[in-house]
């Protein structure tokens, strides 16, 4: 939006720069009065339209290229976001997995994997091997999906409109994504602890997860 106003503000100096010239041409020449010839008029018509002429082109061909790439950050950020909300429906669906296995006893067999997750991190059942590791493969599912939140919010900063509705933007993506996860995230990684995380899952990816999920593992 500035640089359509820059633009515009270009053009429209050319305009009177242009008229401008002419006019003191008139002046200097002696014609202080709107001359009545045909020949005239068409003069100053050629006079303007070719020095304008080149001039509009290039805006109008500047303003054709900026909403070019105006649409196609907006399918870029489409298909991005559609992505996001596949792997977010699928860690859901992760989430309410039945546990089927019996290493905290049939009561627990089959419950979902969120709630036998708040009962080992209330401190209702104590973990072990089996269930970390289901954990911890979830884990790193989360934090490839934070990786690529990241790069969508770096993304949207970059998106041409005001920098205020951009930064509106943003935080309210940043804070669905933060709402949804970051507490589940919390309890999950006090189970398997930092360590395991960082064994597991690569270094940019805990940065993401760290970032995105509200101060994530170092919570």
């Amino acid at each position: 939006m500035r640089e359509f106003r820059f633009s515009l503000i270009v053009f429209t100096a050319l305009l009177v720069i242009v008229a401008g010239v002419y006019f003191l041409i008139m002046l200097n020449g002696g014609q202080i009065s709107l001359s009545t010839s045909n020949q005239d008029w068409a003069s100053f018509g050629a006079y303007f339209g070719g020095v304008l002429a080149p001039a509009a082109s290039l805006l109008a061909g500047y303003l054709v290229y900026k909403s070019f790439r105006s649409n196609t950050y907006q399918q870029k950020l489409l298909v991005i976001r559609e992505a996001l909300g596949r792997l977010d429906q699928q860690l859901e669906h992760n989430l309410y997995t039945p546990f089927n296995n019996d290493c905290f006893g049939e009561e627990y067999r089959g419950l979902p994997l969120r709630t036998i997750v708040y009962a080992v991190s209330n401190g209702e059942l104590e973990s072990n091997e089996r269930f970390d590791g289901a954990v911890l493969s979830l884990l790193h599912n989360i934090s490839i999906l934070a990786h690529s939140i990241l790069t969508y919010l770096k993304l949207l900063e970059r998106f041409p409109t005001e920098e205020t509705d951009t930064n509106w933007l943003r935080n309210l993506e940043h804070h669905y994504w933060i709402e949804k996860y970051s507490p589940i995230c919390t309890r999950m990684k006090t189970i398997v602890g930092k360590n395991a995380m960082q064994q597991k899952i690569k270094e940019n990816q805990l940065e993401s997860f760290r970032v995105i999920f509200n101060g994530g593992y170092d919570l």
